[in-house]
């Protein structure tokens, strides 16, 4: 009996070597057969949906967007962010429409052209919503409709020149304010080295503003900053010293430094017998 015992020991072990072989197989097994037993239909359509849709949207990349801005082509870019990351810095010149939502809608109220390039673009993080945007928009007749590849992400690792809209805390750095008083003994020596930027609308700076500034309403700014003159102290001032705020942080992120907000607005100019036309 004795002799015995190192024979019935190793069968022993056999068995439970194989028995726990065979468990080993059988978890390899169901790993690899289970997507097949757990397929969910409605989500797998789900995804085929969402690839259809990727495949089907015109894209455009950084480097061929990029090319488009320098040769000053005529494009609307449409920014589907939402408002707050929006506000911290776009694109000069983009509209925000969140997730999209009115988009089609909206353009057709703009006037906008149907052979007009558009581009659509979010943070880069979500392909499937910008590609189903620009797919939205070339099935109502915007042909020339793409989406931008890497989105605001890659356009902010490249170094573009991303504009806030003077709401973030940051935006206070680059606000510099100037006195009337110091305008005026500025303006003593002579003007040809000061320029006034009155940011309101067209029918506000006609009913009176100060003599030879020039009228630029904050909604046109990013879009048109000709007029500005990067060799003179541009002072600016709207409806009131918030708006001449916002529009001094665009401006600065526009690479127009000599930007001062007139303290105090044209309340503080009129209160200083400021000349008024």
């Amino acid at each position: 009996m004795l002799k015995k015992e190192p024979i019935i020991r190793l069968k022993n072990q056999n068995k439970v070597f194989l028995v726990g072989f065979f468990l080993i197989l059988a978890v390899i097994a169901w790993s690899l057969a289970r997507p097949f037993f757990l397929q969910d239909p409605e989500k797998e359509n789900e995804e085929l949906k969402i690839n259809e849709e990727i495949l089907r949207a015109p894209v455009i990349s950084l480097e061929e967007f990029s090319a488009k801005i320098k040769n000053s082509e005529k494009v609307s870019i449409f920014d589907l962010r939402e408002a707050g990351e929006f506000s911290k810095g776009h694109l000069a010149g983009a509209m925000n429409f969140p997730s999209g939502a009115g988009l089609t809608e909206r353009i057709a109220e703009l006037g906008i052209e149907k052979t007009a390039n558009l581009f659509v673009m979010n943070e880069g993080n979500n392909v499937f919503e910008t590609a189903a945007a620009a797919n939205a928009l070339i099935s109502a007749g915007y042909i020339n409709t793409k989406y931008l590849r890497g989105g605001v992400s890659d356009l902010r690792a490249g170094g573009y020149t991303l504009v806030s809209d003077g709401k973030s805390p940051g935006d206070q750095s680059k606000i510099k304010k100037i006195t009337v008083e110091k305008i005026a003994a500025e303006l003593s020596s002579g003007d040809e080295l000061i320029q006034f930027l009155d940011v309101r609308s067209q029918a506000m700076f006609d009913s009176g503003h100060i003599p030879k500034a020039m009228n630029l309403p904050l909604s046109l700014i990013e879009k048109d900053q000709k007029g500005i003159s990067p060799g003179k102290k541009v002072i600016v001032y709207g409806g009131t010293e918030e708006e001449a705020s916002r529009a001094a942080v665009i401006l600065f992120d526009l690479n127009f430094f000599n930007i001062f907000v007139l303290d105090g607005g044209l309340e503080a100019w009129k209160k200083a017998d400021g000349k008024f036309e």
